[in-house]
């Protein structure tokens, strides 16, 4: 969910994940229930192997690093990065739980990453690049940190309105309530659809073999009141925005998001809501 303010700057915007850390933890069953057929898929397309040396940047609390260490086994390593220490504690204690040894976990901004040319023979990103501030640097950055021939895969989100339904709903229902300014028009940065974009970014960059496809994942809660509880518990924004918010607001904002979800209501009263994501690979 993006609302319309400033980009922030690295501390603040590890702090704003360090507040909803503890929501990813509650909520990570149901997100990743969803999400690992991304994270196979990902991992595929930049196949990784036994023995391989692999980078996930904006790991969050530990996807796909932990799936990555299990594919490159003892005798390969996996460093996974990212800008909240409060995930990183969590996605470390995971790994602990699992006895995963071969993930290092480190706080770094993704738009900032500075390891040696050619230090992994595959790159992951899931969910991470497109909201850095300038992603053609971060993928050109990405290219350099690769092995000849090592592979980037990342998941974007697209800008179509079945790419994340309920971060849609959960913004559109927050300028309702709290009385937001509406978004400024953007212009994309590259003309055509997100996937030609992605695509197009990639080749810029220098990336060989590029190629992109869609992937649907489907996340699912047992109510309404469930679902409006998972947004607001993983949501950097709208925690951010509950922090001073009276609690009539508070309430309000509850009853207009479970009322918009009634589409998605099945019949045993859970909430099942299909996304789309964009897959891309490229080689260096």
């Amino acid at each position: 969910m993006n609302t319309p303010s400033k980009v922030p700057m690295p501390d603040e915007e590890g702090q704003q994940w360090d507040r909803v850390a503890a929501g990813w933890k509650k909520w990570w069953p149901t997100i990743e229930n969803a999400a690992r057929c991304v994270s196979k898929r990902m991992l595929e397309l930049a196949e990784v192997e036994p023995g391989q040396r692999v980078l996930d940047i904006a790991t969050g609390i530990g996807e796909p690093a932990l799936l990555a260490a299990s594919r490159v086994g003892p005798s390969g390593r996996v460093v996974a990065t990212d800008i909240s220490s409060r995930m990183l504690d969590i996605a470390r204690e995971r790994a602990a739980m699992s006895g995963v040894s071969n993930v290092e976990f480190r706080q770094a901004d993704a738009g900032q990453l500075d390891f040696p040319d050619g230090s992994f023979d595959a790159v992951l990103c899931r969910w991470g690049v497109t909201s850095l501030p300038n992603p053609p640097d971060a993928l050109a950055a990405i290219r350099r940190m690769l092995a000849p021939d090592g592979a980037f895969a990342t998941a974007v989100w697209g800008a179509a309105a079945d790419s994340r339904p309920l971060a849609g709903l959960a913004t559109a229902v927050a300028r309702e309530v709290f009385d937001l300014p509406a978004p400024r028009p953007q212009v994309p940065s590259l003309p055509g659809s997100a996937e030609d974009a992605l695509e197009k970014m990639m080749i810029h960059a220098g990336f060989a073999d590029v190629r992109t496809e869609r992937i649907r994942l489907t996340l699912e809660w047992a109510s309404t009141d469930e679902c409006t509880q998972y947004v607001l518990d993983v949501s950097p924004e709208l925690a951010a925005l509950f922090l001073d918010r009276p609690s009539g607001q508070q309430v309000e904002y509850r009853q207009r998001l479970a009322e918009r979800l009634r589409p998605y209501v099945i019949a045993d009263g859970g909430v099942r809501i299909p996304n789309m994501t964009i897959c891309a690979a490229g080689r260096r």
